[in-house]
């Protein structure tokens, strides 16, 4: 690494910090005159003569600490009973194929008991229908339709149960129960029964199907829940890995009133219509997201990374997708300077613009962890100790993300902490599909080249 020190007037004069709650005008002053004369091979001797050398205080602004970052596979996360599910499949022209299924249970509300819908002679069934209710939020081209498939789960999950985002459960039944097709509005109302109702979408179930749920009223099938789920374990909600176009991931809340299976029957006798419905009541009902990501047809290839130079462009996915990996090989060089204090650590990094558009936003917030001895993940100290001030949020206006580590880098270099590389990670990975291009420690564009920007006092 070629390890230099920059000094900067104006930078340090407006980013140093404050001294027990007050400005630290004798600080300021001493940084100013030590940084007028300063270079990166001679300490400044200005003010020797009514100053003593050991008081000498100068402040140093670094940022060619050398990076190297590649991208790897995110590691599953736990997706069970997250506040908003994501549906659908997206072919993104950069990041590949990803698709997003959900697992769950329907059941009767409010824990009724011994549900019995009338007399069987006189009711007649007319449809089945289960319902998703959109959250407004998407990502990808909502022009182009998708197709879902569902089917009927046989084997149970389980409220108690983790569940995570890789894990498909292979039980369910090989016909679907439904195949729709649609082109998304996740902010067009409805008007259902004669009521405009939020975005939702519907989903007719096989008529044959409903009537086989709806022969059970009156029966130990209906008694309960319990009795309810051993009968009726679930369904599976899965997306054609192959839409139209691009495709889209779209966002639903399932304890929504409007997420239900409802079966619509009418009395032939009274002829009055009636309805029943079968919910994901919150707190209650399992559920969770499954996420697949084929990258054969990225334009990147993760097998032929280079691993220990590093790559000038790396990636970021939600949906348990992708993450950066960051290494930090020449750390120890920063002993050369003797004792520092780090005063403020930034890791920046450059989002590439060209890859950001109305389809494809950038991640809103990425996080930072620390890896140990055997590749596990750690929060830093400065995310536990003071989230609001970690940083990571998306910058649009000059695309860049910021993240601030000045007490994990102080135990770094002072090596009391060890140095086994960082993950560079989205921060809800369940709950959001967002992706960016952003650039590497080796990028060749200043514009886009990911640094880590140290500013520190020598102690002396």
């Amino acid at each position: 690494m070629i390890f230099k020190t920059r000094f900067n007037y104006s930078q340090i004069l407006s980013r140093v910090p404050k001294a027990n709650g007050r400005t630290g005008t004798k600080f300021f002053l001493a940084a100013a005159f030590a940084l007028a004369a300063s270079s990166c091979n001679k300490e400044s001797d200005l003010g020797l003569d009514v100053q003593p050398e050991n008081d000498l205080l100068l402040v140093g602004v670094q940022d060619t600490t050398t990076l190297r970052t590649y991208t790897v596979r995110e590691d599953s996360a736990r997706s069970d009973e997250a506040p908003v599910c994501l549906l659908g499949a997206i072919n993104d022209p950069v990041f590949g194929k990803s698709t997003a299924g959900i697992f769950s249970q329907f059941m009767i509300p409010n824990n009724l008991l011994n549900i019995d819908f009338g007399t069987e002679s006189d009711l007649v069934l007319d449809s089945t229908v289960l319902s998703l209710s959109y959250k407004i939020d998407f990502y990808g081209d909502t022009t182009t339709q998708q197709t879902v498939r569902v089917y009927q789960m046989t084997e149970s999950i389980y409220k108690d149960s983790n569940y995570y985002s890789n894990q498909v459960k292979q039980h369910y039944t090989p016909a679907p129960l439904a195949v729709k097709t649609f082109s998304p509005r996740p902010h067009t109302r409805l008007n259902v029964d004669g009521s405009e109702r939020p975005a939702h979408l519907r989903i007719p179930l096989d008529p044959s199907f409903g009537q086989i749920i709806f022969n059970q009223s009156g029966t130990s099938n209906l008694q309960n829940n319990t009795n309810w789920l051993n009968f009726c374990k679930g369904f599976y909600i899965a997306p054609d890995p192959n839409p139209s176009g691009e495709g889209s991931i779209m966002h639903f809340s399932m304890t929504d009133s409007l997420t239900k299976i409802t079966l619509y029957y009418r009395n032939v006798v009274t002829l009055d219509t009636l309805k029943f419905s079968f919910t994901v009541p919150s707190g209650a009902a399992a559920y969770y997201n499954y996420f697949t990501h084929d990258y054969s047809t990225a334009t990147f290839n993760l097998a032929t990374q280079d691993t220990v130079n590093g790559e000038s462009v790396a990636y970021i996915q939600g949906m348990c997708g992708l993450k950066t990996a960051i290494k930090m090989p020449y750390l120890s060089k920063w002993k050369d300077l003797g004792p520092i204090a780090v005063n403020k650590a930034e890791l920046v990094i450059q989002a590439d613009p060209g890859y950001i558009n109305d389809l494809h936003a950038a991640n809103v917030k990425l996080y930072l962890t620390a890896l140990d001895s055997s590749g596990n993940s750690l929060l830093l100290i400065d995310m536990l100790t003071s989230l609001g001030s970690f940083g990571g949020s998306f910058n649009s206006t000059n695309s860049e993300y910021r993240i601030n580590l000045p007490r994990h880098m102080q135990r770094m270099i002072e090596e009391s902490e060890p140095n086994f590389g960082f993950f560079l990670k989205e921060i809800d990975p369940v709950q959001s599909p967002r992706r960016t291009v952003i650039g590497g420690g080796s990028s060749p564009s200043p514009a886009l080249k990911m640094y880590l920007r140290i500013i520190y006092t020598k102690i002396n």
